[in-house]
């Protein structure tokens, strides 16, 4: 994939706020033509987990955020969550394969105005048996998910299609060196 302006300014500022540890501040978003849903973000945890959410932390630059019952929630979007970052341009994700550390929480961000979601998916037989759908976002929309166990997790966009958008999140140990359906 080619590195667009976009992708290298999102991978800066990723970076620059894990490194500097700040995770709020007032972000003002420039009137748009198009009509959008608010920003959002959705949260969950591995299958694993229990039905309790936990604060236990993690050696990471800013909090890792947490919901009060299992599942996803939606809160506004409010700087970088810890872990790695997945932008939503166009009609892909990019990265589009990503590996990280049991514990990681992947952060999914829509850099577009089309609306964009994250599901899991099962392309073939090295995918991990877990189940989440987030929510539709928008622009700066999040989604947020947290891995906890070693495995290869396959995901598309609902609305797109793994055609055209699918991605996979390689934790821990595991290997992946499937094709993808959107490659």
């Amino acid at each position: 994939m080619r590195l667009t302006r976009r992708r290298a300014l999102a991978a800066v500022t990723a970076g620059i706020g894990l490194l500097a540890g700040c995770t709020g501040g007032d972000q003002t978003e420039l009137p748009s033509e198009e009509t959008e849903s608010p920003p959002t973000e959705t949260t969950a945890s591995s299958p694993s987990q229990t039905a309790t959410a936990t604060s236990t932390p993690t050696p990471t630059a800013s909090p890792t955020p947490t919901s009060e019952s299992p599942g996803s929630t939606t809160e506004p979007a409010s700087g970088d969550a810890s872990g790695s970052l997945v932008v939503m341009e166009g009609v892909a994700f990019s990265p589009m394969r990503l590996s990280v550390e049991p514990g990681t929480t992947v952060t999914w961000e829509n850099g577009e105005a089309l609306q964009h979601n994250v599901r899991a998916a099962s392309f073939d037989d090295a995918a991990a048996d877990w189940s989440f759908q987030s929510e539709t976002v928008g622009r700066d929309g999040r989604v947020t998910y947290r891995f906890d166990d070693p495995g290869v997790y396959q995901y598309d966009c609902g609305i797109h299609g793994s055609t055209a958008m699918c991605g996979v999140v390689v934790v821990g140990d595991a290997s992946y060196d499937g094709t993808l359906p959107c490659e």
